[in-house]
């Protein structure tokens, strides 16, 4: 614990902070694990139906709808995580010394933007969504209504947004940037 006042003369703020940020960390390697499990889950389903292709000579009913509803749940969990584990690639185009000041600036203000980002794609995600609520749409096969696809897209960008909110307030902290 000596270590994080260290960083932040053992503001309170900072705790919080802190403390938020190891949820959200906790939050998205929950959620990476049950999406990545849903991935295996929709190789299964494709396994299943190709053997059942091969022994029966049809398909799988609803494996289609099953497979993106996997998919949709493995992509949209996976995005949280990536920006909880900062594990987005980066590119130094110019040199560590040279104009070094400014990058750690633009570095500091990644998130918050990735986090403007993230919240105005969920703005727009939200409003489609609810068009599909109020039509009522399902799955072509098994009928399973939409809004459960949108479900995953939507909790995964605000989670996103609140990960991204959270690392800028820590970088504030802490100036581990600046």
């Amino acid at each position: 614990m000596t270590h994080r006042a260290d960083k932040s003369g053992g503001s309170r703020l900072y705790a919080a902070v802190d403390q938020l940020d190891r949820f959200m960390n906790r939050l998205t390697d929950i959620l990476a694990f049950v999406g990545m499990s849903a991935l295996i889950g929709a190789i299964g389903i494709v396994i299943v139906d190709i053997v059942w292709r091969r022994i029966g000579g049809q398909s799988m009913v609803g494996a289609v709808d099953l497979t993106q509803f996997c998919v949709m749940a493995a992509a949209s969990w996976a995005i949280p995580y990536a920006f909880s584990a900062r594990a987005h690639v980066t590119v130094d185009l110019i040199g560590p010394n040279q104009l070094r000041f400014i990058f750690n600036i633009i570095d500091t203000l990644i998130p918050l933007l990735c986090a403007g980002l993230m919240a105005f794609l969920l703005y727009l995600s939200w409003g489609r969504a609810m068009e599909q609520w109020d039509y009522g749409d399902v799955s072509q096969n098994l009928a399973i209504p939409m809004i459960l696809f949108w479900f995953f897209l939507l909790s995964g960008m605000a989670i996103s947004t609140l990960v991204c909110l959270v690392y800028f307030l820590k970088t504030l902290l802490t100036n581990e940037n600046i």
